[in-house]
Parts: structure tokens; sequence; C-alpha cells
């Protein structure tokens, strides 16, 4: 009896403390729904946001793709010099939009032979989408710029950081690539570990076939042990 009197004590003080402090609480518990369904707003207006600006790329990306095997180069550069300006208020933007306008416009600078613009395009798909799976093809097309720009060094580097990227489909493309720059600048040693790497990773990939066959001619030339 005892007991039950003691609950129900507890039960009544709860409940004369609710009623002593009720604005307070329905205060707190306002704000808190409050909070709920501003932040559930917010996100379907970013939701909404997204949603659109995705559109909008797809559409520029349509439009410059649609009919073009048979233009003219004049007619080409007019549709790359249209596409660019229409993607410019969608590069800065964050997110999956800044990341499909900026992979969209790299291709566009590449096809321009912009090799230094399409490399800053393609920085700003990995920087906006670090965790994505964008960031390994990013990371290789930024060696292919690095490439062409003559700049062997970061080549090499964001080729090994493509290569690194477990998921990324062309990881074994991307190690050969690491060696056989590393070759072009006569480091045989860093060539060979590149070749290796891939041969342990993935022994039965074509890449990684022909890192054996280099691997071999080094050897033959006396450029590794």
């Amino acid at each position: 009896m005892a007991k039950q009197f003691e609950k129900a004590t507890a039960s009544e003080k709860l409940s004369g403390y609710m009623m002593r402090h009720r604005k307070p609480i329905i205060a707190g518990a306002v704000f808190v729904i409050g909070a709920i369904v501003v932040f559930a707003v917010v996100a379907f207006i970013m939701s909404r946001a997204a949603e659109k600006g995705i559109s909008a790329v797809d559409t520029i990306e349509y439009e410059f793709m649609r009919e073009s095997a048979g233009l003219s180069e004049a007619e080409a550069a007019s549709r790359r010099d249209s596409a660019m300006a229409a993607l410019e208020p969608y590069i800065k933007k964050s997110g999956i939009v800044g990341v499909r306008a900026n992979m969209l416009a790299a291709d566009i600078a590449f096809q321009r032979k912009s090799y230094g613009e399409a490399k800053s395009y393609w920085e700003q798909v990995a920087a906006k989408g670090k965790k994505a799976y964008t960031a390994a093809p990013a990371y290789f097309n930024i060696a292919v710029c690095c490439e062409e720009l003559g700049d062997l060094v970061n080549a090499a580097a964001y080729y090994a950081k493509a290569a690194d990227e477990a998921e990324f489909l062309r990881a074994a493309h991307a190690r050969f690539s690491e060696g056989r720059v590393y070759e072009a600048q006569l480091d045989f040693v860093k060539a060979a570990e590149a070749y290796n790497k891939l041969n342990d990773a993935m022994p039965n990939d074509t890449w990684a076939h022909l890192a054996k066959s280099r691997l071999i001619a080094l050897k033959t030339e006396g450029k590794i042990e």
C-alpha cells in the first residue's frame, strides 16, 4: 500500500509540476515542432532547387549534344560557347548541381583543348563531391589534363589518387597510367612500384598484363633489378 501511495504521490507531483509550468512546456513544444516544420520546408525547398538545377543542366547537355555529329567546326564552336554561357549560373553551385555543371563544362573545355580550364573544372568536381562516386573520375581526368599540360609530376599523383579509389571502375587503367607517367619521367623504380601494385591487386586484368610486360622490358633493359 505504501508503494502505491508513493507512486500516486509521484504522479501527482509530476502533474502539479506540469500544470504550474505549462506555459514554458507548451512554448518549448511549439518551438520544437516549429523547428521540425522549418527543417522540413527548407529540405523540401533545397530538394526542389536541386531537381530544377539538375533538370536545367540536363537540358543544356541535351541541346549541346543534339545532332552534333554533322556540325561544322564553326557550328560546334558556337554550340560550345552557348553551352558554357548557359552553364555559368550552375558552375558555382554546391552539391550535385555544381558537380554536374562542372563535369559538362570540363568536357567542353577539353574539346576546346583548353586543358588548364578543363583541369580547373574537374578540380571543382572533386571538391564538390569528395565522398561521391564522381571523385575518382575527376582525379583521373585531372591527371589526363596534367599530362596534356606537360605536368607529369601531378599527373602521376592524380592517377595514383584515382587508382586508390577501390570502387573506381578504371582503377587498373589509372594504376597503369601512373606507372607509364613515371616511366616518362625516367623514374623507373616508382614505375615498377606502380606496375607491381597493379599486378598484386588485379593480376588478371588486361592492364595488369600490360604492366607485367613493362616490368619484363624494364628488367631486360637493366632499368630495374
